[in-house]
């Protein structure tokens, strides 16, 4: 394979997590790959991203033009370096809807940025996958069940100053979900005009097997099955205490035996895990791994990954 870049991109919910992470564990049994979480420790394009100037002034738009094209120039170059495919979600489009929807740029400004940061990568022959979902708001009521209110309100919070508000009266919620299929269509506009290679793909069935062997397909390559290493789930389940936290903080982990597979409850109330070896289980769609051991008290985990919070390399013991 020839690109360097691989970038999945799509609006909240779409799936981008699950199946950046899962072409990234693919490309990674031929060539030596990395994967980039859009929330991970210090992304080269996210961490800071469009912080160069106001988003409401020209001059401030022109820093953060110069800022984000900068970042755009040293994620290129450390790719290059690292002679390795890198495989990263949400860090392009997705900005549409974080920073373009309050900004001052126009629909013809902000395409010249994009073909701008399409300039600055393009000796890496990136690939953009564009995920989308025709019926977005289902698909965001799903998503809210499994994350929680908490990102419900997040997602649905009144935003007077959204750019699809200057032709459209806010009533209740439903304006909001009026927005944000908004923020998909501009998305996807974007998407269609820029020189790369692109692929765009329907994730409304959430057959994501299927979904990541398109892509192969596209990348001119071939899927191939990984099967979790065999261990027994269940013995991993239960609640466990951090060790040097406050007696509160806990981390319950329960198995599903529908499903076959373990699950936190500690970012949603729904999170999966895979056994990737023995006693090692990782999110399927955050850059976070558990690595348990049977020890005197019972059983116990750390915490690795490349994600910026305090549990990193903390010890949970089973209560």
């Amino acid at each position: 394979m020839n690109s360097r870049l691989i970038i999945v991109d799509g609006h909240s919910s779409v799936g981008k997590s699950s199946i950046s992470n899962s072409v990234y564990r693919q490309v990674n049994l031929r060539q030596p790959a990395y994967w980039l979480h859009e929330e991970c420790e210090a992304h080269p394009i996210r961490h800071e991203e469009f912080s160069f100037g106001a988003l409401d002034t020209a001059e401030g738009m022109q820093r953060n033009r110069a800022g984000m094209l900068k970042k755009w120039a040293d994620f290129r170059d450390s790719i290059r370096l690292s002679g390795k495919i890198c495989v990263t979600e949400g860090c392009l489009l997705h900005a549409y809807d974080r920073y373009f929807i309050h900004s001052l740029w126009d629909d013809q400004e902000i395409l010249a940025y994009y073909l701008q940061v399409m300039e600055v990568i393009q000796e890496l022959n990136p690939i953009l996958v564009f995920l989308h979902r025709p019926d977005l708001r289902k698909s965001l009521e799903k998503a809210f069940v499994a994350r929680g209110q908490w990102w419900r309100d997040l997602m649905l919070k009144r935003d007077d100053l959204h750019v699809y508000f200057k032709d459209h009266t806010y009533v209740d919620e439903n304006s909001m979900f009026d927005a944000i299929a908004f923020e998909q269509s501009q998305m996807m506009a974007i998407f269609d005009r820029l020189p790369c290679q692109k692929i765009k793909i329907d994730t409304s069935e959430e057959q994501w097997e299927q979904y990541v062997g398109e892509i192969l397909a596209f990348m001119g390559s071939t899927y191939q099955v990984i099967h979790p290493y065999p261990c027994d789930l269940a013995q991993y389940a239960g609640t466990y205490r951090w060790v040097d936290g406050a007696a509160q903080d806990e981390w319950v982990i329960r198995y599903d035996e529908t499903q076959q597979c373990l699950y936190s409850t500690l970012f949603w109330p729904y999170m999966p895990m895979r056994c990737t070896a023995e006693n090692v289980f990782e999110f399927i769609s955050f850059p976070v791994q558990l690595v348990f051991e049977h020890a005197e008290h019972g059983m116990q985990f750390r915490v690795h990954g490349n994600y910026e919070w305090e549990y990193n390399d903390q010890l949970f013991r089973k209560a």
